[in-house]
Protein backbone atom coordinates (compact mmCIF):
# COMPACT_ATOMS: atom_id res chain seq x y z
CA UNK A 1 0.00 0.00 0.00
CA UNK A 2 3.06 2.85 1.01
CA UNK A 3 4.52 2.03 -2.47
CA UNK A 4 1.25 2.87 -4.57
CA UNK A 5 0.41 5.67 -1.23
CA UNK A 6 -1.01 8.27 -3.79
CA UNK A 7 -0.49 12.34 -3.35
CA UNK A 8 -3.75 12.85 -1.85
CA UNK A 9 -3.18 10.15 1.13
CA UNK A 10 -0.18 12.54 2.03
CA UNK A 11 0.23 14.79 4.56
CA UNK A 12 0.07 18.58 3.77
CA UNK A 13 3.90 20.49 3.77
CA UNK A 14 5.28 22.08 6.97
CA UNK A 15 7.22 25.53 6.86
CA UNK A 16 6.19 28.63 4.78
CA UNK A 17 6.86 28.94 0.78
CA UNK A 18 9.40 30.70 1.02
CA UNK A 19 11.33 28.73 3.58
CA UNK A 20 14.29 25.92 2.14
CA UNK A 21 15.64 23.40 4.03
CA UNK A 22 19.40 22.56 2.99
CA UNK A 23 20.43 19.17 4.10
CA UNK A 24 24.40 18.64 4.45
CA UNK A 25 26.97 18.27 6.53
CA UNK A 26 28.19 21.28 8.64
CA UNK A 27 31.47 21.28 7.04
CA UNK A 28 29.95 21.86 3.57
CA UNK A 29 27.84 24.23 5.07
CA UNK A 30 30.43 26.14 6.90
CA UNK A 31 33.02 26.50 3.78
CA UNK A 32 32.36 28.02 -0.21
CA UNK A 33 29.92 24.94 -0.79
CA UNK A 34 27.64 26.59 1.86
CA UNK A 35 28.37 30.13 0.79
CA UNK A 36 27.47 29.58 -2.62
CA UNK A 37 24.42 28.31 -1.77
CA UNK A 38 23.47 31.06 0.16
CA UNK A 39 24.51 32.96 -2.19
CA UNK A 40 22.32 32.30 -4.92
CA UNK A 41 19.44 31.50 -2.49
CA UNK A 42 19.25 34.37 -0.68
CA UNK A 43 19.69 37.31 -3.45
CA UNK A 44 17.43 40.02 -3.31
CA UNK A 45 13.66 39.89 -4.83
CA UNK A 46 13.90 42.79 -7.35
CA UNK A 47 10.85 45.04 -7.68
CA UNK A 48 10.93 45.41 -3.49
CA UNK A 49 11.42 48.46 -1.77
CA UNK A 50 14.14 47.09 0.02
CA UNK A 51 15.88 44.09 -0.02
CA UNK A 52 14.16 40.84 0.88
CA UNK A 53 16.16 37.41 0.43
CA UNK A 54 14.48 35.10 -1.89
CA UNK A 55 14.29 32.55 0.27
CA UNK A 56 14.88 31.91 3.92
CA UNK A 57 17.43 29.33 4.82
CA UNK A 58 17.72 26.28 7.20
CA UNK A 59 20.27 23.67 7.30
CA UNK A 60 20.63 20.32 8.93
CA UNK A 61 23.44 17.01 8.76
CA UNK A 62 20.50 14.86 7.46
CA UNK A 63 16.87 14.56 6.98
CA UNK A 64 15.50 13.45 10.06
CA UNK A 65 11.71 12.51 10.57
CA UNK A 66 10.80 15.48 12.16
CA UNK A 67 12.09 17.87 8.76
CA UNK A 68 10.59 14.98 6.33
CA UNK A 69 7.73 17.23 5.57
CA UNK A 70 9.26 19.94 5.01
CA UNK A 71 8.00 21.94 2.09
CA UNK A 72 11.28 23.10 0.09
CA UNK A 73 14.22 20.78 0.49
CA UNK A 74 17.85 20.66 -1.52
CA UNK A 75 19.71 17.95 -0.32
CA UNK A 76 23.87 18.07 -1.02
CA UNK A 77 26.16 14.65 -1.01
CA UNK A 78 29.55 14.88 -1.69
CA UNK A 79 30.85 11.85 -2.19
CA UNK A 80 34.49 10.90 -3.82
CA UNK A 81 32.06 7.76 -5.10
CA UNK A 82 30.21 9.96 -7.63
CA UNK A 83 31.68 10.00 -11.43
CA UNK A 84 30.08 13.81 -11.86
CA UNK A 85 27.96 16.33 -10.33
CA UNK A 86 24.42 15.94 -11.13
CA UNK A 87 20.83 17.27 -9.73
CA UNK A 88 17.90 15.59 -9.34
CA UNK A 89 14.34 16.27 -8.10
CA UNK A 90 11.51 14.15 -6.53
CA UNK A 91 8.25 16.18 -5.55
CA UNK A 92 5.31 14.94 -2.88
CA UNK A 93 7.56 12.23 -1.88
CA UNK A 94 6.68 12.65 2.03
CA UNK A 95 3.93 15.42 2.04
CA UNK A 96 1.83 17.08 -0.61
CA UNK A 97 3.22 20.48 -2.56
CA UNK A 98 6.50 19.04 -1.54
CA UNK A 99 10.04 19.93 -3.58
CA UNK A 100 13.28 18.06 -3.45
CA UNK A 101 15.94 18.75 -5.23
CA UNK A 102 19.50 16.54 -4.80
CA UNK A 103 22.65 17.61 -6.08
CA UNK A 104 24.93 15.04 -5.73
CA UNK A 105 28.95 15.88 -6.65
CA UNK A 106 32.40 13.63 -6.24
CA UNK A 107 33.66 17.02 -4.68
CA UNK A 108 32.82 20.03 -2.59
CA UNK A 109 34.12 22.01 -6.14
CA UNK A 110 31.72 20.34 -8.33
CA UNK A 111 28.72 20.80 -5.70
CA UNK A 112 29.58 24.48 -6.77
CA UNK A 113 29.94 24.57 -10.31
CA UNK A 114 26.65 22.14 -10.54
CA UNK A 115 24.78 24.76 -7.94
CA UNK A 116 25.79 27.17 -10.30
CA UNK A 117 24.42 26.05 -13.35
CA UNK A 118 21.54 24.83 -12.02
CA UNK A 119 20.60 27.48 -9.40
CA UNK A 120 18.00 29.32 -11.89
CA UNK A 121 16.45 25.78 -12.33
CA UNK A 122 16.14 25.14 -8.45
CA UNK A 123 14.80 28.94 -7.36
CA UNK A 124 12.16 28.84 -9.73
CA UNK A 125 11.14 25.43 -8.84
CA UNK A 126 10.56 26.12 -5.51
CA UNK A 127 9.21 29.37 -6.43
CA UNK A 128 6.46 27.34 -8.75
CA UNK A 129 5.93 24.84 -6.11
CA UNK A 130 5.45 27.20 -3.75
CA UNK A 131 2.61 29.54 -5.64
CA UNK A 132 1.13 25.81 -6.83
CA UNK A 133 0.44 25.19 -2.53
CA UNK A 134 -0.95 28.81 -2.29
CA UNK A 135 -3.29 28.48 -5.03
CA UNK A 136 -4.57 25.21 -3.89
CA UNK A 137 -5.38 26.94 -0.58
CA UNK A 138 -7.22 29.77 -2.24
CA UNK A 139 -9.29 27.45 -3.99
CA UNK A 140 -10.35 25.82 -0.55
CA UNK A 141 -11.59 29.46 0.58
CA UNK A 142 -12.58 30.89 -2.39
CA UNK A 143 -14.99 34.24 -2.90
CA UNK A 144 -17.48 32.70 -4.89
CA UNK A 145 -19.54 35.76 -4.89
CA UNK A 146 -16.64 37.76 -6.27
CA UNK A 147 -15.49 35.34 -8.90
CA UNK A 148 -19.06 35.63 -10.46
CA UNK A 149 -18.97 39.20 -10.47
CA UNK A 150 -15.60 38.97 -12.28
CA UNK A 151 -16.40 36.21 -14.65
CA UNK A 152 -19.92 38.19 -15.20
CA UNK A 153 -18.51 41.59 -15.78
CA UNK A 154 -14.86 40.98 -17.05
CA UNK A 155 -15.20 37.41 -18.71
CA UNK A 156 -12.41 36.59 -16.27
CA UNK A 157 -11.95 33.15 -14.85
CA UNK A 158 -10.04 33.62 -11.25
CA UNK A 159 -9.46 32.50 -7.75
CA UNK A 160 -10.03 35.38 -5.25
CA UNK A 161 -9.51 33.66 -1.84
CA UNK A 162 -11.64 35.08 1.47
CA UNK A 163 -11.56 37.37 3.40
CA UNK A 164 -10.88 39.84 0.05
CA UNK A 165 -14.31 42.23 -0.56
CA UNK A 166 -15.41 44.71 -3.54
CA UNK A 167 -14.52 47.84 -2.01
CA UNK A 168 -14.96 49.41 -4.96
CA UNK A 169 -16.53 49.82 -8.72
CA UNK A 170 -16.87 52.14 -11.86
CA UNK A 171 -17.50 51.78 -15.40
CA UNK A 172 -14.26 48.17 -16.59
CA UNK A 173 -13.00 48.91 -13.20
CA UNK A 174 -12.84 47.32 -9.38
CA UNK A 175 -11.11 47.67 -6.25
CA UNK A 176 -10.92 44.57 -4.20
CA UNK A 177 -9.23 44.80 -1.13
CA UNK A 178 -8.26 43.12 2.24
CA UNK A 179 -6.90 44.45 5.45
CA UNK A 180 -5.34 42.66 8.41
CA UNK A 181 -4.41 45.79 10.98
CA UNK A 182 -1.19 48.04 9.08
CA UNK A 183 -1.52 44.68 6.20
CA UNK A 184 -3.43 45.41 3.25
CA UNK A 185 -3.47 43.93 -0.27
CA UNK A 186 -5.50 45.71 -3.09
CA UNK A 187 -6.32 44.09 -6.59
CA UNK A 188 -7.01 46.21 -9.36
CA UNK A 189 -8.94 45.28 -12.80
CA UNK A 190 -9.90 46.76 -15.75
CA UNK A 191 -10.22 45.77 -19.30
CA UNK A 192 -9.97 47.66 -22.65
CA UNK A 193 -10.86 46.94 -26.19
CA UNK A 194 -7.38 45.22 -28.11
CA UNK A 195 -6.82 46.92 -30.64
CA UNK A 196 -2.56 47.07 -30.88
CA UNK A 197 -0.25 45.11 -30.20
CA UNK A 198 1.81 48.31 -29.37
CA UNK A 199 -1.10 48.25 -25.90
CA UNK A 200 1.79 45.92 -24.70
CA UNK A 201 4.66 47.91 -24.46
CA UNK A 202 5.57 49.06 -21.41
CA UNK A 203 5.41 52.45 -21.41
CA UNK A 204 1.53 52.03 -22.69
CA UNK A 205 0.72 49.46 -20.27
CA UNK A 206 1.98 52.23 -17.25
CA UNK A 207 0.46 54.80 -19.10
CA UNK A 208 -2.95 52.89 -19.00
CA UNK A 209 -1.85 51.82 -15.40
CA UNK A 210 -1.71 55.45 -14.34
CA UNK A 211 -4.97 56.40 -15.96
CA UNK A 212 -6.70 53.52 -13.53
CA UNK A 213 -4.76 53.51 -10.75
CA UNK A 214 -6.13 57.58 -10.46
CA UNK A 215 -9.32 55.44 -8.79
CA UNK A 216 -6.77 54.96 -5.77
CA UNK A 217 -7.25 57.94 -3.71
CA UNK A 218 -6.25 58.34 -0.18
CA UNK A 219 -5.03 60.75 2.48
CA UNK A 220 -3.96 63.39 2.23
CA UNK A 221 -7.32 64.49 0.29
CA UNK A 222 -6.50 65.22 -3.44
CA UNK A 223 -3.47 62.17 -3.20
CA UNK A 224 -3.72 59.89 -5.93
CA UNK A 225 -2.05 56.03 -6.63
CA UNK A 226 0.20 56.14 -9.67
CA UNK A 227 3.13 54.34 -10.99
CA UNK A 228 6.83 54.92 -8.93
CA UNK A 229 8.75 56.62 -12.58
CA UNK A 230 12.15 56.69 -11.03
CA UNK A 231 12.25 52.84 -10.84
CA UNK A 232 11.64 51.27 -13.69
CA UNK A 233 9.69 48.11 -13.71
CA UNK A 234 11.01 44.05 -14.47
CA UNK A 235 8.42 43.05 -17.58
CA UNK A 236 8.20 39.60 -18.33
CA UNK A 237 6.54 37.83 -21.33
CA UNK A 238 5.04 34.19 -21.07
CA UNK A 239 1.81 32.09 -22.43
CA UNK A 240 -0.09 31.16 -19.28
CA UNK A 241 -2.63 28.14 -20.45
CA UNK A 242 -2.01 29.68 -24.08
CA UNK A 243 -3.12 32.74 -23.34
CA UNK A 244 -0.56 35.07 -23.83
CA UNK A 245 0.58 37.44 -20.59
CA UNK A 246 2.27 40.27 -19.76
CA UNK A 247 3.47 40.82 -15.77
CA UNK A 248 5.30 43.60 -14.61
CA UNK A 249 6.46 44.37 -10.82
CA UNK A 250 7.12 47.62 -9.93
CA UNK A 251 7.12 50.10 -7.17
CA UNK A 252 3.71 52.28 -6.79
CA UNK A 253 3.67 55.56 -4.88
CA UNK A 254 0.80 58.33 -3.63
CA UNK A 255 1.25 61.31 -5.92
CA UNK A 256 0.46 64.38 -3.69
CA UNK A 257 1.21 61.79 -0.92
CA UNK A 258 3.28 59.77 1.74
CA UNK A 259 2.25 56.38 1.00
CA UNK A 260 4.43 53.53 -1.61
CA UNK A 261 4.80 49.97 -2.25
CA UNK A 262 5.62 47.48 -4.35
CA UNK A 263 2.86 45.73 -7.36
CA UNK A 264 2.09 42.95 -9.67
CA UNK A 265 0.50 43.16 -12.50
CA UNK A 266 -0.37 40.54 -15.26
CA UNK A 267 -2.44 41.38 -18.36
CA UNK A 268 -4.05 38.99 -20.28
CA UNK A 269 -4.45 38.97 -24.37
CA UNK A 270 -8.56 37.40 -24.34
CA UNK A 271 -8.26 37.04 -28.03
CA UNK A 272 -11.82 35.59 -28.80
CA UNK A 273 -13.49 38.51 -27.32
CA UNK A 274 -11.02 40.94 -28.42
CA UNK A 275 -10.14 42.45 -25.13
CA UNK A 276 -7.46 43.01 -22.81
CA UNK A 277 -7.79 41.98 -18.95
CA UNK A 278 -5.20 43.59 -16.65
CA UNK A 279 -5.33 42.30 -12.88
CA UNK A 280 -2.75 44.53 -10.38
CA UNK A 281 -2.27 43.68 -7.14
CA UNK A 282 -0.34 46.12 -4.49
CA UNK A 283 0.34 45.76 -1.01
CA UNK A 284 0.88 48.50 2.01
CA UNK A 285 2.89 47.36 4.65
CA UNK A 286 5.54 50.16 5.92
CA UNK A 287 8.37 49.17 7.23
CA UNK A 288 7.86 45.81 7.23
CA UNK A 289 8.86 42.50 4.82
CA UNK A 290 6.28 42.44 1.87
CA UNK A 291 7.73 39.39 -0.35
CA UNK A 292 5.25 36.83 1.37
CA UNK A 293 2.32 39.44 0.19
CA UNK A 294 3.65 39.85 -3.42
CA UNK A 295 3.94 36.35 -3.88
CA UNK A 296 0.21 35.65 -2.50
CA UNK A 297 -0.81 38.03 -4.83
CA UNK A 298 1.26 36.86 -7.35
CA UNK A 299 -0.64 33.26 -7.17
CA UNK A 300 -4.04 34.87 -7.61
CA UNK A 301 -3.37 36.47 -10.55
CA UNK A 302 -1.66 33.29 -11.91
CA UNK A 303 -5.03 32.01 -11.76
CA UNK A 304 -6.74 34.56 -13.79
CA UNK A 305 -7.94 33.31 -17.61
CA UNK A 306 -10.14 33.86 -20.14
CA UNK A 307 -13.63 32.77 -19.18
CA UNK A 308 -14.96 29.36 -21.34
CA UNK A 309 -18.22 30.43 -22.79
CA UNK A 310 -21.15 28.74 -21.59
Amino acid sequence: MSCNMSSNMLPNAQGNVGDVLIVMGDYLWKGACGDSIRHYLTEPVMGLPAPEPMFALSQQNELTKYMQKSRHILMVNVDPGFERAKLGYKTDVYAKFQLIFNLDAPSADSAIACMFRSKDMIISGFLMKGRDATIEDYKRSKAQPIADHLREKYQVDMVIPNPFTIGMEKENFVWITREEGERQWGILMWKEPYTSTDQLTPDNLIAQMNNMTKNVTGNPAGSYMADEPTVPPIVRRFEKNGVYTVQMNGLWQMEKGFMGGPYISQTIVDVKRGQLVTGYGFVFYPNRDKRQMVRQLEAILYTMTPAEEN
